[in-house]
């Protein structure tokens, strides 16, 4: 019994001990966490942009694009070829970073360059030598540009330099690295692309001619040219998209949508958006839009993200464009956005009374291939409805964009021979990109063809930028009879009188080449096109033919003459040199916009922006200018008076 009494005691004092030490435990855990500070959630306020609500729920409204303005590429290069007007001195630090690039490329004693002009001579010699030439070489990417994409590039000679021409050269490979060019021994920046090619030198100069005696006697300037096409990108700067609020959910549900509308094509790498994060997605440029990048922009920035319910967006979109015309450039991005879902909602409004709807309606149409905006659009185009010659120009834009259709080339083919002529570059350009039978190409050297097309009134149209090409407008451009022309002072003579006794061609030329001083006399048809094909034919162990050689901006220059002088009926017309805008906007500070004060101002710069668009489809084009001033050129009358009157 007493041994029973012990144990009982035994155990009530072990459930004292425990529940003392759990207590003790307690105590201790409690008073260790209040010994440290307090976790307290951190709260964020998420970005809510200021929107019209119609916009809400695209990609614009909760993200910012990064990379999409155009980018400044430059460098020092070097042109050869020069006619005797180049050599240096120059100042120290380009004349040692052009020695070291010289000698990098194999030029020196003891490298690889065996023969030619500047075999066995140093990288000094070469600078030193009158038909060379060292040059600021700049250019302009449009945001987003893949690898390979052309553009042209700008060329002329440093400040204080005693070059005096660059007529005829041709620039050496050059590297383009991102901003303003830097020498050897400055912080170097990412290289970008690559330039060379032959100098487009102003096709209205007098060749040959050194920069005193030809500012004397025309004011053109022969210290700047271009490339067309001579710009390569070799390593693209991608664009990011990021975020205004991090959520890996919404970043997902971004890429969904992006890749759903741009899915990989044909020569595309990965897919068209790639998250990073839950803040930001790279986004690549797909191949089908490398050529026009401000529209895939558009499309990315206007693209809706809940991209399950496209139809009731449409429906949405076509009817606040009903209610707020002053958005129809924004809505217009919006309905293309949303691709073939938008297509039913947008044919009402192709004959909507209210002019802005309408060509909102017609634009998106257009892109997403509805046949069913042909005969609206061919009414604009047409001239039918009072719009300016602009308006109907992008009319004929859109109207090309469309699949292949007999009725749309029937209209085009009838503006080419419209009074305007930006109706009238735009028909034969919209008809050439859809590849119509009238519209007949001849290539005569690398990257330089002449068009022809049939049209009652003659012209004679020549390119500045990208492709150069020469259009005649006309059903057979001929020299007129007993036709004088002396240019390039005397050393370019053409004359028509009629075929000689032994039946002999019309048309007597003659030309004493610059250089060598070598000339050459012919005669020829009087077809404007066996002209130009002989001017600009440059003879070859495979092609032995006579020609003249003449580089593309030559034979543009030529003809500039014979139109002058009165040999030619048809009339004379160049693109608008859109280059020099985009190098001004690419070195602006910043590139910051301002918003409107008024719908009508905000209008403006909408219209501004696409017309000075690097991508924009279209031609721009003006009668042709002497350029006065390296960075300013100057309108002419389309047929300008002979010099002394």
């Amino acid at each position: 019994m007493r041994h029973s009494v012990d144990n009982s005691a035994r155990r009530v004092a072990s459930r004292c001990l425990s529940a003392l030490g759990s207590a003790a435990l307690g105590a201790a855990a409690l008073f260790g966490c209040a010994s440290e500070p307090r976790k307290t959630a951190r709260e964020v306020t998420p970005i809510v942009r200021d929107v019209p609500s119609v916009l809400r729920g695209t990609i614009g409204a909760e993200c910012t694009l990064v990379g999409v303005e155009p980018v400044l590429v430059s460098g020092y290069g070097l042109v050869v070829g020069l006619n005797g007007t180049g050599g240096g001195p120059y100042p120290v630090q380009i004349q040692s970073t052009m020695e070291r690039e010289l000698a990098r490329g194999g030029i020196g004693k003891g490298g690889p360059l065996t023969d030619g002009p500047f075999a066995g001579k140093s990288p000094r010699q070469v600078l030193a030598d009158p038909n060379v030439a060292v040059v600021l070489v700049e250019g302009v990417i449009s945001p987003g540009a893949p690898v390979g994409l052309e553009f042209d590039v700008r060329v002329r000679v440093l400040p204080g330099s005693s070059v005096t021409s660059l007529e005829g050269g041709m620039l050496w490979t050059t590297d383009l690295h991102l901003g303003p060019a830097g020498t050897f021994g400055t912080a170097r920046s990412r290289k970008l692309a690559e330039g060379r090619g032959a100098l487009f030198v102003n096709p209205f100069a007098e060749p040959g001619q050194g920069r005193d005696a030809a500012a004397a006697a025309d004011g053109v300037t022969r210290t700047v040219a271009r490339v067309l096409r001579g710009g390569r990108v070799t390593d693209p700067l991608l664009m990011e998209l990021r975020m205004d609020n991090a959520s890996h959910a919404r970043a997902a549900s971004i890429q969904y949508a992006i890749n759903t509308r741009f899915p990989p094509g044909p020569g595309d790498q990965g897919e068209t958006a790639r998250g990073r994060s839950g803040q930001s997605l790279a986004i690549r440029v797909p191949r089908a839009y490398r050529e026009r990048t401000d529209q895939f922009i558009n499309l990315l920035r206007f693209l809706q993200i809940d991209s399950a319910f496209a139809q009731e967006y449409a429906k949405r979109y076509t009817e606040e464009l009903k209610r707020s015309p002053a958005m129809a450039n924004e809505l217009s991005w919006c309905l293309e956005a949303l691709g073939q879902a938008s297509v039913p909602f947008l044919a009402p409004l192709y004959d909507d009374a209210e002019f802005l709807p309408r060509m909102a309606a017609l634009r998106a149409g257009a892109r997403l291939g509805d046949p069913r905006v042909t005969g609206p659009l061919s009414e604009i185009a047409l001239g039918r409805s009072a719009v300016s010659p602009s308006l109907r120009s992008e009319a004929i834009v859109l109207l090309g964009l469309l699949p292949s259709n007999p009725t749309v080339n029937a209209t085009l083919r009838r503006l080419l021979d419209a009074p305007e002529l930006e109706v009238r570059v735009a028909a034969y350009e919209a008809l050439q990109e859809r590849g119509d039978a009238q519209v007949a190409r001849v290539t005569l050297g690398p990257g330089f063809v002449v068009d022809t097309v049939p049209a009652k009134d003659e012209m004679i149209y020549v390119t500045q930028q990208g492709l150069p090409r020469i259009v005649l407008f006309g059903e057979s451009v001929r020299i007129r009879p007993q036709a004088l022309v002396s240019a390039w002072s005397d050393r370019l003579m053409l004359t028509t009188d009629g075929a000689g006794s032994a039946g002999e061609a019309p048309v007597r030329l003659y030309f004493r080449d610059a250089r060598s001083n070598s000339v050459i006399q012919t005669r020829l048809a009087d077809d404007l096109m066996t002209v130009i094909r002989f001017m600009a034919h440059k003879p070859s162990p495979e092609d032995p033919d006579p020609g003249l050689a003449l580089t593309y901006s030559e034979v543009v220059g030529a003809l500039y003459q014979m139109q002058k002088q009165g040999a030619l009926a048809a009339s004379f017309a160049t693109e608008r040199d859109r280059l020099l805008a985009f190098l001004a906007d690419a070195e602006a500070a910043g590139y910051a916009t301002e918003r409107p004060e008024s719908e009508a101002k905000r209008a403006e710069t909408i219209e501004r922006a696409r017309l000075l668009s690097p991508g924009r489809t279209g031609p721009r084009p003006t009668v042709p200018a002497p350029e006065a001033e390296p960075d300013r050129p100057r309108l002419v009358p389309l047929n300008p008076p002979a010099k002394g009157s």
